[in-house]
């Protein structure tokens, strides 16, 4: 799940302690006496704990000093109340979570509530619906679907948590035909900060269920979810269009990009990918474009820009179920991203756009190519961008949901490692400049971003806008006044 949830106060002895003392006593204790045999305790000195906590990335990570592996909702219940009754901090998560925000690290040696167990998917193919538990990801959900010639909005990484994706809004390849991930929700099972759980959906608590498609991590646990579900097109192949661009085509490919977003058939989404590349010895630009359609189609609807000089490309035609792994000249390699792995310590950032300037964004890969080029331990880090059709999202009033960016023409985020030893500081606050350089040439009236794109340090107004924070507060304030979870980016209980 690309977010996870908190409750705030915490443990004062170092997350390595062992054997567990003072109050974690009590929580231990409590723990044992209250979970389902299903559940279990895991310790920091079990050869498990290591797994069972790692993260995507270790930017600004939580600490945990043990882990709850519960089974069903009255385990999550439990662990919850036991927290609650020895003053624990803790935070639901699985084991790899995507989720990366830099006042993660404010939790230290807390309770790890893991959600590795709610990994059911149900899928009823006649009524077009499915039914995930909270920990599923994207690549569990693909295959289950395509088996049954359906399909669904998914982000660019398999490994992300379907949910974690919805709650905040959810960008995905099929932007133009489905909408946004959390459009496809049609209700959820959550558990409220008072342990209850309750359905919300259009129907039921539909002022809740408006906020937690976008701001949803606020509101509690959501135990499952039900999505509306798609035919796959013409059978589920995908026309996947592979280039490589040299630095030095860029003006004349954000220029095409420019002229031809506007005119995006539904089923096309382009997807790009700039980092340093070993076999050029320089900074490239990779970029996908995916054509949910034949073939043919897909080759006229990226005539605006597959006539630019490529270093290579390739074109093919794949079944949908594998596009996550044949994009970017990956060709299938499923090592390519393994799930539940760390992959350094990574923060991410982005910035929407609702015009793209050329001059900008040729301006922000110059900057890229000289962070990556000056400063060599940077050259893991990548910047990219996603411009998809954007008619379904459009469709729906901006206010129809918590998520505020639909009149977004397109995304640019930056994936920044931080090598041991480099900081913002010693790198001229690159990452910073790469997103202003963006924001500032928007049209967007200022910093907007995707919360599943951020990094920690926007304002609120940039998440949420200052339209819905009031409608959000409201919600805040009634389901969750004290503040207990509120480890991403928390709303305040009012606003202004």
């Amino acid at each position: 799940m690309r977010y996870a949830l908190l409750l705030h106060l915490a443990l004062s002895a170092p997350a390595w302690a062992s054997p567990v003392v003072g109050r974690a006593e009590e929580l231990v204790s409590c723990l044992r006496s209250s979970l389902s045999p299903q559940a279990s305790i895991v310790f920091p000195d079990d050869p498990s704990f290591a797994n069972d906590t790692v993260r995507f990335s270790s930017y600004h990570e939580p600490t945990f000093r043990l882990v709850s592996l519960i089974a069903n909702e009255d385990d999550a219940r439990a662990s919850i109340i036991c927290a609650q009754k020895t003053e624990t901090e803790f935070l639901f998560t699985k084991p790899g979570a995507h989720g990366i925000y830099s006042g993660f690290d404010r939790l230290k040696n807390g309770l790890q509530i893991s959600t590795a167990k709610f990994d059911k998917i149900e899928v009823e193919a006649t009524k077009n619906i499915m039914t995930v538990g909270g920990a599923v990801r994207f690549n569990d959900v693909i295959n289950d679907l395509y088996a049954v010639g359906k399909n669904i909005p998914v982000g660019s990484s398999p490994c992300v948590g379907i949910l974690g994706a919805a709650l905040g809004g959810g960008i995905g390849r099929l932007e133009g035909l489905y909408g946004l991930i959390a459009d496809s929700l049609l209700s959820v099972r959550i558990m409220l900060p008072n342990t209850t759980v309750v359905e919300a959906s259009k129907v039921a608590n539909p002022e809740l269920f408006w906020g937690i498609r976008g701001a949803g991590v606020n509101f509690g646990f959501v135990l499952n979810a039900t999505f509306q579900i798609y035919d796959l097109p013409l059978g589920g192949t995908t026309f996947s269009a592979d280039f490589e661009f040299p630095l030095d085509a860029m003006k004349d490919l954000f220029q095409s990009f420019k002229e031809g977003a506007a005119s995006m058939p539904p089923p096309l989404c382009i997807s790009t990918y700039m980092t340093w590349s070993d076999t050029y010895n320089a900074t490239t630009m990779k970029v996908n474009a995916a054509y949910a359609g034949p073939q043919s189609d897909g080759r006229k609807a990226i005539r605006f820009f597959s006539d630019i000089p490529a270093l290579r490309q390739n074109f093919t035609d794949v079944p949908w179920n594998q596009l996550l792994d044949s994009a970017f000249f990956v060709n299938g390699d499923q090592s390519a991203e393994t799930c539940g792995v760390d992959y350094g310590s990574r923060s991410s950032s982005g910035a929407a756009f609702n015009e793209l300037t050329v001059e900008a964004h040729v301006r922000m890969t110059e900057l890229f190519n000289y962070m990556v080029t000056k400063y060599p331990q940077m050259r893991g880090s990548d910047n990219s961008m996603y411009l998809c059709a954007t008619q379904a999202v459009r469709a729906l009033s901006n206010d129809a949901t918590a998520y505020p960016w639909r009149q977004a023409l397109g995304h640019q985020t930056w994936g920044i490692v931080y090598p041991e030893n480099t900081t913002d500081a010693t790198i001229e606050y690159l990452p910073q400049r790469l997103r202003a350089t963006i924001a500032d040439s928007a049209g967007t009236d200022g910093l907007a971003t995707y919360i599943g794109f951020s990094r920690g340090d926007e304002p609120l107004e940039s998440l949420f806008s200052a339209e819905h924070l009031p409608r959000l507060s409201a919600l805040k304030k009634k389901y969750d006044p004290q503040g207990l979870f509120n480890a991403y980016h928390p709303l305040p209980t009012s606003y202004p």
